[in-house]
């Protein structure tokens, strides 16, 4: 397809013969087809939607984005903005779209008011019972002169009970939900080398009982960049997520985060929690609605967040050869929930794990100083060996000055004794991503 040369009367079997909209071209797609994305540096501004269309085990249906990108904005004329008080200005919708609408000016987001009555100038408010966006211009402007747009389509790369499907090379932006979103009985799902940026819930999600493998991914300027749920099945490799609110969500499934760097979350790095999903059928009674995450060649890296790693409502980390460094908190494990814990380095936190679980394995590790929190004994700086002897826990880990570079490989103290020797924390590998440079 080709959204600036294409037609729709055309057939799509031919790049002479390129239909022009992502609707038309899924309209005529039959199982196991390959659909093939024309980049013009032109945005396709829709939706993708794949209803019980995709391929066979044996031959998957492929998208080819070719660098493409799906975008949710619409243009909102600003002559038709109504003036309500001073620089205020409404604009009347039909509906809200699901999820976390919000303005767009010139290409960036517009900060959001909470309220009508805290609305300031460059703000806008989203009535979302009343359907109606409330903006506050600068003096001497007009709405015109900000070229607005509003993230008015709901998801991207959308799937609902559609399998064998391979996605490459493809962004989805500035959606109200979610950039990439699977839904129902979808299996044998892969992404591939996709951006998933600036929506305003998940860049990508995959829920029910559904299986997704990704490889290579950046998600970032979301509020998850990741958030997948129910008894869902998700594979990681090689994903850079920052600058979310929170980088990853896991709240039902088994999940895999291998070879991935997640940093500069607002909030947390990655939170995972049980979940019992009502509209699963025996959820309380599905071990993998618990959560489960095998992390390894992990790094977090919180520049002063709340908590790198939080396990909580009886989910359970295997955590193996990561690093977690720069928030408040490295880890944080309740009394319902499970983690395995080995040659993983927390630097630089103040707390550098707090547990009041009982579930837990936590050895060969290395800590750079700062207080821990045991079954609600703090144990302050240089208290390490009481928390040992206490726990029962880290009897083979060490603590002392460490550091880990950009890539996540860290970095011990030139003088090395004992297991330091043996058995060194911290990824095995660099991180490595072409999308590390990308700015937007």
């Amino acid at each position: 397809m080709d959204n600036q040369a294409g037609s729709d009367n055309h057939d799509g079997t031919l790049q002479t013969t390129a239909v022009a909209t992502i609707s038309k071209a899924i309209s005529l797609a039959g199982t196991s087809d390959t659909l093939e994305l024309t980049n013009t540096g032109i945005p396709y501004r829709e939706s993708m939607l794949f209803r019980n269309l995709g391929g066979r085990p044996d031959r998957s249906f492929v998208i080819e984005g070719n660098g493409a990108i799906l975008s949710g904005l619409k243009a909102i004329d600003g002559s038709t903005w109504e003036k309500v008080a001073g620089n205020i200005y409404m604009f009347p919708l039909a509906k809200t779209p699901y999820g976390n609408p919000f303005l767009v000016s010139h290409g960036k987001r517009i900060p959001q008011a909470k309220s009508l009555d805290l609305l300031q100038t460059g703000q806008h408010f989203w009535d979302r019972s009343g359907n109606k966006i409330y903006f506050q211009c600068a003096d001497g402007k007009q709405p015109v002169d900000y070229e607005l747009e509003a993230t008015l389509r709901v998801s991207g790369f959308t799937l609902t009970s559609a399998s064998y499907i391979v996605c490459r090379n493809l962004s989805a932006e500035f959606f109200s939900n979610d950039g990439f979103n699977i839904h129902g009985d979808c299996r044998g799902v892969r992404l591939e080398n996709v951006i998933a940026r600036h929506n305003g819930d998940d860049g990508i999600s995959i829920h029910e009982s559904g299986g997704l493998i990704v490889q290579h991914a950046y998600v970032h300027d979301n509020f998850f960049g990741i958030q997948d749920v129910n008894a869902s099945r998700s594979v990681y490799n090689g994903v850079l997520a920052e600058r979310n609110q929170i980088g990853i969500s896991l709240v039902g499934g088994y999940h895999s985060l291998v070879d991935c760097q997640i940093r500069d979350s607002i909030q947390k790095e990655i939170d995972i929690a049980g979940s019992n999903p009502g509209h699963l059928i025996g959820a309380e009674h599905n071990p993998l609605c618990r959560t489960i995450l095998f992390a390894q060649n992990l790094s977090l890296f919180g520049n002063g967040n709340l908590v790198g790693l939080s396990i909580r409502k009886g989910a359970t980390a295997i955590i193996e050869r990561s690093v977690i460094s720069d928030s408040q908190t490295g880890l944080i494990v309740d009394r319902t929930s499970q983690c395995h814990m080995t040659q993983t380095a927390i630097i630089d936190c103040n707390t550098t794990l707090e547990s009041t679980s009982q579930d837990v394995y936590f050895n060969y590790n290395y800590y750079t100083p700062g207080q821990i929190s045991w079954q609600n004994t703090l144990f302050q700086t240089g208290q390490f060996p009481d928390y040992v002897a206490t726990s029962k826990e880290d009897t083979n880990s060490n603590v002392g000055p460490l550091k880990a570079g950009p890539d996540g490989i860290v970095e011990l103290p030139s003088k090395k004794t004992g297991s330091q020797t043996k058995l060194k924390p911290g990824p095995t590998v660099p991180f490595t991503s072409t999308f590390s440079a990308i700015q937007r």
